[in-house]
């Protein structure tokens, strides 16, 4: 639910794209294929965990042309208590990536979010479409998320917007450190107590070994906001945690 592209935490994605020694498989006619898959101790999306404070599994796959257009789908088990009738996420993206010269990378697309099965009390389903523009400069990136319908089923919240910006640090000898703080903008959102909410704050700082391509990380993850989406144990599920990985691209 409600995650930048395409879907692991930011610590384990960013590792795994700065550390990973697996070579995209060369298809032919300037087409390649790569994936990555991922078990963590916490599926966590822009602070808040989606799996109740449980582990996840998590599997992904991108097809890219050399002419920087890309298809992806990634997959999640999700807690059916936060996503009633459903305990899948599966995402569907797709873009344009490129250099705009002197270092400046261009990320653009769209990233749609479907959970089979799943029924809001609200009406229909959580499924939901992002549309995404983002920038990167070296170690740096920035991402603005923009929702034009409903946000995961949520009554008049057209234009709800995310922004977040990453910074991965290469500390040598297979170490690296990932800072992340995202602004979460929302319309029409209460939370557990029934007091509206309109923005809150996320963040990361995590810390990623890689050993042979298998990428272990370590990162504290917690929202401003943390009492927004529910959990079985009634404990805020944007709190402040310790969230441990195991992720390998192939």
């Amino acid at each position: 639910m409600k995650r930048s592209l395409p879907a692991l935490s930011v610590a384990v994605l960013a590792a795994i794209a700065a550390s990973a020694h697996a070579e995209p498989t060369d298809l032919g006619a300037g087409f390649s294929l790569s994936g990555n898959a991922a078990i963590v101790s916490d599926y966590r999306f822009r602070g808040y965990s989606q799996t109740n404070f449980r582990p996840a599994v998590q599997v992904g796959f991108d097809l890219a042309h050399s002419s920087g257009f890309y298809l992806g789908n990634w997959n999640s088990n999700v807690s059916d208590f936060v996503f009633p009738e459903g305990n899948l996420e599966m995402d569907f993206y797709g873009g344009w990536k490129g250099e705009l010269g002197h270092g400046l990378g261009l990320d653009v697309g769209a990233l749609y979010y479907y959970y089979p099965g799943s029924s809001s009390p609200k009406g229909g389903n959580y499924n939901n479409t992002d549309l995404y523009v983002g920038l990167s400069y070296g170690r740096y990136s920035l991402k603005y998320s923009y929702t034009p319908s409903d946000f995961f089923s949520t009554p008049d919240s057209k234009g709800t917007w995310y922004l977040d910006g990453t910074a991965n640090f290469d500390l040598g000898d297979g170490w690296g450190l990932v800072a992340h703080v995202g602004y979460q903008k929302l319309k029409q959102q209460v939370d557990m107590d029934g007091d509206s909410i309109g923005h809150y704050v996320d963040y990361k700082l995590g810390v990623t070994k890689d050993l042979n391509g298998w990428v272990l990380g370590l990162a504290a993850v917690g929202a401003s906001a943390d009492n927004w989406l529910p959990t079985k144990n009634g404990h805020p599920s944007g709190r402040l945690g310790a969230v441990f990985s195991v992720a390998r691209a192939f």
